[in-house]
């Protein structure tokens, strides 16, 4: 559901500091259900009694302006009518199509409530203060009447408007239909909670992204009380820290006030186009790289400006045009998928890097050394461009499809000016490449390999040179396995990149074709078994050297982890500082 339209955009969302999502839609569904339903006892009486479910099937069914289609889709009506026939389902509605309405009065903003007149009795549907000020009694679970107590029910009313629901009530009457006059003997069916919900995924979307070091600010034009009630329903405010703003509020800081407060901003309510443009001029002021998603006209400044604008599929062309990236879905699970596979991209191209240079560094050494020494050089012209091809080409192939890792997630955002080399990279590069060029000048050198493959003192024989060849093919393709993964278990998620396997397999089958049909073009000669024996251990050495390395820096990184324990314990803070501290020195 991640459409790449520039492919700069994916490389960046993977380092983003801050991400300013919309909610409708992104964060919420984008369309109105009912998520609660309760009678005038406050209680969830709906499944457990039958006369209700008549009642409100009547009050909702035949008192509405909209309809299923053919397929079932609601068609006509408002958001609220097809928010309220989803609830009844199609079946009910089907089952209530019989039922004649005698008389009937729409919806208007001046009287709050609509009715239908039917067999004499009249079903009413409206906003609950109109209805509860005509209303004595209530409908309980029996189908019997019982008297109201309107102070439980506004109690109810307002727990349910903290959480950003808008109730709906509904009542029958007794009387028939006077046009725009509510009767003084309703009684109340029940009150069903109405939202834009909160997207089960985009909850656990949320958290991996803030996981990831990530601040997400949601951006909405609703009031402050609902959108505060989505944020924290969602999981963007949970703490006092956490800051809400409306637009107002925002505009009587200044820029310095503002670039104060960021990192504790969660939630800009009543937000106006130029909110955007603004906040995003601000974070980059403070080098941090933010995100920006937006659908309309009016967000195409704030996505073009952004390090990553984030188009939704259900937007404006203008918008997705300005955007790099278009989530086609609207979903925020997709806006953290489109996060994780930059980093997977970061971090295959730095697999690469390390896979390329590593060789690169031992085969120049080496061309370099090997001259003072008095040896001709073991490297020919054809052996290079076989070697740049493995490099290159077959690297790419090799470490570029390696799988996204939720680990990755887990890591820190890359800074603008960070070196794309890490020092834990360079330390790996040019330990495997001492490696690799200690090991060539013993192996072109030692009387053990000249007199194993017929070499006489500083002149090298073919088979000499064809086996030198060799070794540092596989001491390659075997140091390939070492880059896939920091862990000491080297075949971790290697089932998830097949490629990977065929294409080192076939660089070794390659490479011993070429010893018997290289001839005088690659300087080949075919090898015995024995030497191909001794080639393959030398080769292989290269993989426990590295986990050694591995291995030291894990208890390296343990012993530090555990003094910053220690120090923090020793000042009293709690486990949640514990926890900040490790993690930002990981």
């Amino acid at each position: 559901q991640v459409l790449v339209r520039k492919p700069i955009g994916i490389e960046t969302a993977g380092s983003l500091n801050v991400l300013f999502s919309d909610k409708t839609g992104t964060i919420t569904k984008g369309q109105l259900e009912v998520v609660e339903f309760f009678d005038g006892s406050v209680q969830d009486s709906y499944d457990t009694s039958s006369a209700i479910q008549e009642m409100l099937g009547l009050c909702i069914g035949r008192n509405t302006g909209a309809m299923f289609d053919d397929h079932g889709q609601v068609i006509g009506g408002n958001a609220t009518d097809k928010a309220l026939l989803n609830y009844l389902t199609q079946a009910r509605f089907d089952a209530l199509k019989a039922v004649e309405i005698e008389q009937a009065q729409q919806f208007n903003s001046a009287n709050k409530y609509s009715a239908a007149q039917i067999q004499g009795k009249t079903y009413y549907k409206g906003a609950p203060e109109r209805l509860l000020a005509n209303a004595t009694h209530y409908l309980d679970a029996s189908g019997e009447k019982q008297p109201l107590d309107l102070s439980i029910i506004n109690q109810k009313i307002d727990q349910l408007a903290e959480k950003s629901m808008r109730v709906l009530s509904f009542a029958y009457s007794e009387s028939l239909l006077v046009e725009n006059e509510l009767p003084s003997d309703l009684v109340m069916v029940g009150f069903v909670g109405i939202r834009d919900d909160v997207r089960p995924e985009a909850r656990q979307a949320i958290k991996e992204v803030q996981d990831a070091r990530i601040q997400v600010v949601m951006i909405t034009g609703d009031r402050k009380e609902t959108a505060v009630a989505i944020a924290k329903d969602c999981g963007l405010i949970q703490k006092e820290s956490d800051v809400a703003l409306t637009s107002e509020e925002l505009n009587k800081l200044s820029d310095e006030e503002v670039k104060e407060l960021l990192p504790n901003i969660r939630v800009i309510a009543r937000a106006l186009p130029t909110d955007k443009s603004r906040m995003v001029r601000l974070t980059q002021e403070l080098n941090l790289v933010c995100g920006m998603t937006g659908d309309g006209v009016n967000d195409a400044p704030a996505l073009k400006r952004a390090d990553v604008g984030f188009a939704m599929g259900s937007g404006t062309d203008v918008a997705k045009e300005v955007g790099d990236i278009v989530i086609l879905d609207d979903n925020f699970k997709s806006i953290e998928s489109a996060i994780l596979y930059g980093r997977t991209i970061y971090n295959n191209i730095q697999k690469f890097i390390k896979f390329q240079l590593t060789i690169n560094v031992a085969a120049v050494a080496v061309c370099a050394i090997v001259p003072f020494l008095g040896m001709e050089q073991p490297l020919g012209v054809t052996h290079i461009l076989w070697i740049n091809l493995i490099m290159d080409g077959l690297g790419a192939l090799a470490l570029g499809a390696e799988p996204a890792l939720r680990t990755y997630m887990q890591e820190r955002p890359k800074s603008r000016t960070e070196n794309i080399i890490s020092r834990s990279m360079m330390g790996q590069i040019l330990g495997a490449g001492a490696y690799i060029t200690a090991m060539s000048l013993i192996f072109l050198q030692h009387p053990f390999f000249t007199e194993l493959f017929d070499s006489i003192g500083h002149y090298l024989s073919d088979t000499h040179l064809t086996a030198y060849f060799s070794l540092f093919v596989l001491i390659a393709v075997f140091n390939g396995f070492n880059i896939r993964s920091n862990s000491l278990n080297l075949f971790v998620h290697l089932e998830e990149n097949p490629g990977f396997v065929k294409v080192m397999g076939s660089i070794m089958a390659v490479q011993v074709v070429l010893t018997f049909v290289g001839g005088k073009m690659f300087s080949c000669t075919p090898l015995t078994i024995e030497q191909w024996g001794i080639i393959l251990v030398l080769a292989f050495t290269i993989i426990p050297v590295d986990l050694l390395r591995k291995y030291i820096l894990q208890l390296l990184n343990s012993k530090n982890e555990n003094i910053i324990v220690l120090d923090v314990q020793s000042q009293g803070n709690n486990y949640e500082n514990e926890k900040n501290v490790l993690e930002f020195d990981r």
